[in-house]
């Protein structure tokens, strides 16, 4: 049997390293965490341990070694100074780094052996490293009782933090080394129109089952907005490689690669965008 993968985490004290952390959980890897927040991680994940292959150390349990993995999530920081550096200078030691798609760091580019930029991530929890503006933006409009409107014609390609995490996992437990760069989105085009009506409807319901003030259109059940799946077919004459729209889709081909290279199955996120939706709006409503 191969050995057990050995992942350290930095940055998991956000919405998408809490995903990464709940899919390694259900896993056979040695997984490490700042030890800031192993014991409160170790708590809220204790049924789970109990009945799991994953063996779940703090920082100061495990130090890096070569051979193993350390995924950088987000901006930082990412521990102590010294413990940063000494990372960093580890002999074969893959460290690949996680970020919001168009926002990657200059001065930890060189630095990496892969970056990942994640575009149009809808968290299930909220922090400032992960949530998206545009949502975030729609959100403070519902919630001081306006009705949100189309300002551009710009498409969104949404996709859940749970389906980004399961992808990142399979290739952290995998031989496989994380390409380069990789960009990772979702599949689908949404509009502002499309995505606004499904936000307005999401935030209609939540508020009316939190009053018990239901209408017929909040017990109706309204189908999903009609989308055509876009191909993973490039094209290669125009820049990022696919074909020209409002907004161009970030290049998918590096991940669903290396991902149906491990597997078979490549990149095709399965959480709906309404489930997607509704958990981002719950994540928001709780601050």
């Amino acid at each position: 049997m191969r050995k057990a993968p050995t992942v350290h985490l930095r940055g998991s004290d956000s919405s998408l390293g809490y995903a990464i952390v709940e899919r390694l959980l259900r896993s056979r890897a040695n997984v490490i965490v700042p030890e800031d927040i192993h014991s409160t991680l170790l708590e809220q994940h204790s049924t789970e341990l109990e009945f799991s292959e994953c063996e779940f150390y703090s920082s100061n349990d495990i130090p890096l070694c070569p051979g193993h993995r350390l995924m950088l999530i987000g901006f930082g920081p990412f521990g102590d100074i010294s413990d940063e550096q000494s990372g960093f200078e580890v002999d074969e030691l893959e460290i690949i780094l996680v970020v919001p798609g168009g926002l990657v760091p200059e001065f930890d580019a060189h630095s990496m052996d892969s970056i990942v930029e994640v575009y149009d991530l809808l968290p299930r929890t909220f922090d400032r490293t992960w949530q998206n503006q545009t949502i975030s933006t729609w959100m403070n409009i519902l919630q001081n009782g306006e009705q949100p409107c189309r300002v551009d014609d710009q498409q969104h390609w949404w996709v859940s933090d749970i389906d980004v995490a399961d992808a990142l996992v399979r290739i952290l437990l995998s031989e496989q080394p994380f390409p380069a760069r990789v960009k990772m989105s979702g599949r689908r085009a949404w509009g502002q129109e499309q995505s606004i009506e499904e936000l307005v409807l999401l935030y209609q319901r939540t508020k009316a089952g939190q009053t018990g003030d239901f209408a017929i259109e909040h017990l109706t059940a309204s189908p999903s907005p009609n989308f055509e799946v876009k191909t993973l077919v490039v094209n290669p004459n125009l820049p990022m490689g696919i074909e020209d729209n409002s907004r161009q889709r970030p290049d998918l081909s590096p991940i669903h690669d290396v991902l149906h290279s491990i597997d078979g199955d490549g990149w095709r996120p399965l959480v709906p965008i309404r489930t997607a939706l509704m958990h981002t709006l719950a994540g928001y409503l709780k601050e």
